[in-house]
Order: structure tokens, then sequence, then C-alpha cells
């Protein structure tokens, strides 16, 4: 869990919440990234540019079903330019023929997969 201060109270932030963070606006940026406290320690302790390739592999290594491909959009994973959020759900649900719930909760499934192999040290070899 990431820990944050509120009033000076400190509160745990589920590994969840930093990687939904992470899909609003334009997606993966080194920005929310190195904002990331808590993604940033699990990733170990790594250059900014290796730690975003090392969470893009992550990404990448979900799959290519359209959950895992949903988490890719949302982090605009490989996307030159990408656009805002709702612009990229509008997209992939139209290509799939899902409404936007359905992509939101495909995200949400596999943020989920996501926080679980961060926390549980699953990273990709060799990235």
């Amino acid at each position: 869990m990431e820990v944050i201060s509120v009033c000076r109270i400190p509160i745990l932030v589920p590994p969840q919440a930093v990687t939904q963070y992470i899909r609003r606006g334009r997606g993966l940026t080194f920005a929310k990234l190195a904002e990331s406290q808590h993604v940033m320690e699990v990733l170990g302790d790594l250059p900014l540019r290796v730690a975003y390739e090392r969470l893009a592999g992550m990404v990448r290594m979900l799959g290519e079903d359209v959950q895992a491909m949903a988490l890719r959009n949302a982090f605009a994973i490989d996307m030159l330019a990408p656009e805002t959020l709702t612009r990229r759900r509008e997209r992939i649900a139209g290509i799939h023929g899902l409404s936007i719930d359905t992509i939101e909760l495909y995200e949400r499934n596999m943020i989920d997969e996501l926080a679980l192999r961060l926390v549980h040290g699953e990273l990709p070899i060799g990235s």
C-alpha cells in the first residue's frame, strides 16, 4: 500500500487506487509513475525509464484477450499520442461491440490482477 498524508495523518492507499490513477487522462506517463511511490518501490530501485518499461511489460503480460486489451488501452500502452481515457474507451468499445460500462469493468478486473502481481512481485523477466 502507498502511504499519503491528509492533514498530516498518514493514509494507506491500496495498489488498485494507485493503478486506477495511472489510467486517467493520457494514461501511463513518466510523471505519474514517478508520483506512484508504492509502484516504484515494488518495481525496485530502477531508473524511471526502466521502471516504466517494466510496468508496461507487466500490463502486456496480462494477455491478448479483450479484458487485457482494455487495460492496455486505459494505460495507453504503446500509443504514441493517446487521447483522453473517455475517447480511448469509446474507441475500444466500438471495436469490440461492447458498452463503455463493460470496458470499465474489464479495466477494473485487470487493475485488480495487476495489483496482485505487483504486490506478489510477479515482474517480467529480462525487462
